[in-house]
């Protein structure tokens, strides 16, 4: 498991295996396949690669931690890999479009997208 931050250094989700988790409630967010950004209603949010999540216009929506954490006891693997299916069953483009990095932060932050969602 690792974090994900905002531009104010602010925990916005775990990334889990191919999951996007809530930093506090634990539920399944968004999923991440190959290297494309999913919320939980299927809608592509950017991509991740470099250690950071960028949205379709390449500015940085969140920071990610190379460093591993530990699963939380209150983690419930299969539960999330329930939710990911829902997720996953939704999405019917995954066709990824370029995304040149920038080094500027978006005014919305990964955690804003994926909880609005």
């Amino acid at each position: 498991m690792q974090a994900l931050y905002n531009h104010a250094g602010e925990v916005v989700a775990y990334q889990y295996q191919h999951m996007l988790v809530h930093p506090d409630n634990l539920k399944v967010l968004g999923l991440i396949l190959g290297n494309c950004v999913f919320s939980n209603q299927a809608n592509m949010l950017g991509k991740l690669f470099q250690q950071k999540v960028y949205n379709l216009s390449g500015e940085v929506l969140a920071s990610k931690d190379e460093a591993s954490l530990p699963l939380p006891q209150s983690f419930d693997t299969t539960g999330s890999i329930m939710e990911a299916w829902q997720i996953l069953v939704k999405i019917r483009d995954h066709s990824c479009p370029w995304v040149t990095a920038k080094n500027n932060w978006s005014h919305s932050s990964l955690g804003e997208l994926l909880y609005a969602d």
